[in-house]
């Protein structure tokens, strides 16, 4: 297994993108050089189930309306072109305009529009189904462990999926320095969609009419008053000292740690409540 660069980015943006995108710091940072659309860009690779596809809101334009648009779509970013010469024969289909409504109107695509405060979705499905109890409720897909979210199997340093605000003020989600998040997972053979804002889950949007033999690409739609913004890599290598914990959670129940003869420190690490 050839080994990674150091600084070499695991996660890029497609080179299939929007008009008015320039992609910078070898693929990382999308900015959107003109006008307030043509801004779609889209994930370099299809995403797992549980993977976490990360950006950062790095600077805004003043002057528009409206803010980042996200989600997940099935067409595959290598079979669209941003040409817009009716002479130009291809059967690749053309990047649209807008995501919202274009992309999504064209099917496949999931997308919602990111506002200041209200991102939640609202609990539907098995999550609310009447008389079901905690105790019967199917696991979290993600959930929070002291410093760090575990996301389906995975276990993410939560301080990687909180943004700061660079002006000291309240952190919204269209604020620069927002960090969002967009993952999916699948249930009984439906997928939902997660956005994950400065690291709390949105909850789980369903994705009508997905094809679980199609890959997933996120959309980042760098629209309105979002001007540029940067993929966080989450793919660390994993310390000696995480794989342990792993191996003893697995043996050990959450209770159980507390009756282990160790350390509180240590206790403390394996249950996530120090980083």
């Amino acid at each position: 297994m050839k080994p990674l660069q150091r600084g070499m980015p695991i996660r890029r943006f497609h080179e299939s993108h929007g008009l008015n995108i320039e992609l910078q710091e070898g693929g990382v940072v999308a900015k959107r050089m003109a006008s307030f659309a043509n801004a779609i860009t889209f994930s370099e690779k299809p995403l797992k189930q549980g993977e976490v596809f990360l950006i950062e809101i790095e600077d805004h334009e003043k002057g528009w309306s409206g803010h980042l648009r996200c989600g997940l779509t099935q067409h595959q970013p290598s079979q669209m072109t941003q040409n817009r010469d009716p002479l130009f024969n291809t059967n690749l289909l053309r990047i649209p305009q807008y995501s919202m409504p274009d992309l999504a109107n064209m099917g496949k695509s999931w997308i919602f529009a990111i506002t200041k405060y209200h991102n939640r979705v609202p609990s539907v499905g098995r999550d609310a189904a009447e008389g079901t109890s905690p105790a019967s409720s199917p696991k979290p897909f993600i959930e929070g462990f002291g410093n760090y979210v575990r996301c389906g199997g995975a276990n993410l340093p939560k301080h990687k999926l909180v943004g700061r605000d660079k002006e000291g003020g309240e952190l919204l989600a269209t604020c620069i320095g927002s960090r969002i998040g967009i993952t999916y997972e699948i249930v009984d053979g439906a997928v939902e969609m997660h956005f994950i804002i400065n690291g709390d889950d949105q909850g789980g949007a369903i994705m009508d009419q997905a094809d679980l033999d199609q890959p997933f690409y996120a959309m980042v739609d760098v629209y309105g008053t979002t001007k540029q913004v940067k993929i966080i890599q989450l793919d660390l290598v994993i310390t000696l000292q995480e794989c342990c914990r792993d191996v003893i959670r697995e043996l050990v129940s959450e209770r159980g740690v507390d009756g282990l003869p160790l350390p509180t420190k240590l206790k403390e690490y394996l249950k996530f409540e120090v980083p």
